[in-house]
C-alpha cells in the first residue's frame, strides 16, 4: 500500500483565499509581471486587449493560500475600477520606470482606490510597483519617486525587472500576501477589542444604574419623615361631657371615623 506523502493533499478548509488585481497603463508590463508571479517564465509580448484571471496556490508562513489574480487590460475607466475594487483586496498598481505618464496614472489609480476603500485594519493592501528596472538607459522615473509616492499613500513599494528578476518578483508576491495576512489579523483583533470595549461600557452602564438606584433607596430610608409622610392623624376626641346629648354626639363621631378609616 502506498503511503500518502505529507503535504500532498490539502483540505479546502485549510486554504485562505486572497483575490488580487494588477492595474496600470497598457504597456507597463502587467501581464509579464503576472506570469512571473505564477511561473518562472518571462514572455515579452502579450495581447494588450486580453484580460484574464488566474488561480495559483502557494504556501506562506505555513498557511496554504489560494490566490485569484486578475490581469487587466485596456482603459482604466470608472466602471472598470469599481469592478476591480469589488473583486480584490490586494492591488498591484504598476507603472513603467521608462514612462512618466504611466507613473502619473499609477498615482491616480492608487488614490482612486483609497477614496473608495480607505486604508486600515479592514482596508485593501496596495503595492506600488515600478517595472522595467533593467532598462536604466531609458529611465524616466527615479526609484525614489516611487518610494515617496508609496510613503505618502501608505502603500508598499517595489521596483523590479520582470525580465531578469524572478526572485525579486517572488519576494514581491510573498510580501504582499503577508501584508494581507497582517491586515486580516489586525482587523480580527480590532473587532475583538471593540467587542470587549462595548461589553465593558454596557457593564459600567448597568453598574452605574444599580448604584444610582441603591443610593436613591438609601436616601428615601434616611430622609426625616414629614407630615405628609406620616400616618394620617384622626380627628381628636372631644372632651367628655356630662350631657347625655354630648356623649351621643361623641359616639356618632367615633363611629363615623371608624367607617371612614375602614373605607381605605
Amino acid at each position: 500500500m502506498k503511503k500518502r506523502r505529507n503535504g500532498a493533499h490539502v483540505h479546502h478548509h485549510t486554504l485562505k483565499t486572497i483575490r488580487a488585481v494588477v492595474l496600470g497603463k497598457d504597456g507597463v508590463g502587467k501581464s509579464a509581471l503576472t506570469v512571473r508571479f505564477l511561473t518562472k517564465r518571462f514572455i515579452g509580448d502579450y495581447d494588450s486587449t486580453l484580460e484574464a484571471t488566474y488561480r495559483h496556490h502557494l504556501l506562506v508562513d505555513g498557511q496554504f493560500v489560494s490566490l485569484d489574480i486578475m490581469d487587466t487590460a485596456g482603459k482604466n475607466s470608472t466602471e472598470k475600477m469599481q469592478m476591480c475594487m469589488s473583486f480584490a483586496e490586494l492591488f498591484f498598481v504598476v507603472y513603467s520606470t521608462t514612462d512618466r505618464t504611466s507613473f502619473e496614472e499609477a498615482s491616480l489609480l492608487a488614490r482612486y482606490i483609497l477614496q473608495g476603500k480607505p486604508l486600515g485594519p479592514a482596508g485593501p493592501t496596495i503595492m506600488i510597483v515600478g517595472t522595467k528596472a533593467d532598462l536604466e538607459f531609458a529611465q524616466e522615473v527615479e526609484e525614489q519617486e516611487g518610494r515617496l509616492l508609496a510613503e505618502e499613500l501608505g502603500c508598499g513599494f517595489y521596483q523590479v525587472s520582470s525580465a531578469e528578476g524572478y526572485l525579486e518578483t517572488q519576494e514581491l508576491l510573498f510580501d504582499s500576501v503577508k501584508r494581507c495576512f497582517d491586515k486580516s489579523k489586525t482587523s480580527t483583533l480590532s473587532r475583538v477589542k471593540e467587542g470587549i470595549v462595548e461589553t465593558a461600557k454596557s457593564f459600567r452602564k448597568r453598574s452605574l444604574g444599580h448604584e444610582v438606584a441603591k443610593a436613591q433607596r438609601e436616601r428615601l430610608q434616611l430622609r426625616p419623615r414629614s407630615f405628609s409622610d406620616a400616618d394620617p392623624i384622626h380627628e381628636a376626641s372631644k372632651p367628655k361631657s356630662s350631657s347625655h346629648e354630648d356623649l351621643s354626639q361623641d359616639g356618632d363621631c367615633h363611629r363615623n371615623s371608624v367607617v371612614s378609616t375602614a373605607s381605605f
